[in-house]
């Protein structure tokens, strides 16, 4: 079997949510410029005990946090207008941004991709929602060194309307049908995988 690793992080696409209840988005946009994405999930354990021995594990998943990290989304009128959106942020009529301390977010689904050895992944993360951003401002030395643009994030599960599935997103691989259109939308449609049965099982249940 070929050995695989992934490599690094690219192709970061942000879709705002229009509505939480139905998972409809907008179009994905790309965010050039990705330095790194952390993302560390929140899974609760507990075991209740009766009869003196444990009498029930149950985990239950609860989404996650981390830190987007870029180097620029602010070079473009377009951009800053996503980020505002997303941060909540608002462009004023004159074209600057105003640092708004009452304006709600919007939710998004976030996709991003791992590049691979063998095979490459690509990761969507249905509902999400961004934080104001951190930076380091440093004066120029003998190694010029770009602004870095950290934003912490969270991630929530949702439940997949046409089928109760609940899930924090979906990954896909090379090879997989929708890896080459992965970021031309968000796509909800996840089913479970059923068991099929053989053709001479199927022979054998008809006799």
């Amino acid at each position: 079997m070929a050995r695989n690793g992934f490599f690094g992080v690219k192709n970061s696409h942000f879709a705002i949510c229009t509505d939480e209840d139905a998972l409809t988005y907008e179009d994905p946009v790309h965010v050039a410029g990705t330095v790194a994405i952390s993302m560390e999930p929140t899974v609760e354990t507990a075991t209740s005990y009766a009869d003196n021995e444990p009498w029930l594990d149950k985990q239950q998943d609860n989404g996650g946090s981390g830190t987007m990290s870029f180097y620029d989304t602010e070079s473009t009128a377009e951009l800053r207008q996503l980020i505002a959106d997303l941060v909540g942020y608002e462009i004023a009529q004159d074209g600057r941004t105003i640092l708004s301390a009452d304006r709600t977010p919007k939710k998004f689904a976030f996709m991003c991709e791992q590049p691979g050895h063998v095979l490459g992944r690509r990761r969507c993360l249905l509902m999400c929602q961004l934080s104001k951003p951190t930076q380091e401002l440093n004066t120029v030395q003998d190694t010029p060194e770009i602004t870095q643009l950290d934003y912490p994030f969270t991630w929530r599960p949702v439940t997949i309307p046409s089928t109760d599935i609940r899930t924090s997103g979906y990954d896909s691989f090379t090879g997989l049908a929708d890896y080459a259109t992965f970021f031309d939308a968000v796509n909800i449609e996840l089913a479970h995988k059923t068991e099929q049965k053989t053709v001479q099982q199927t022979g054998q249940n008809q006799s």
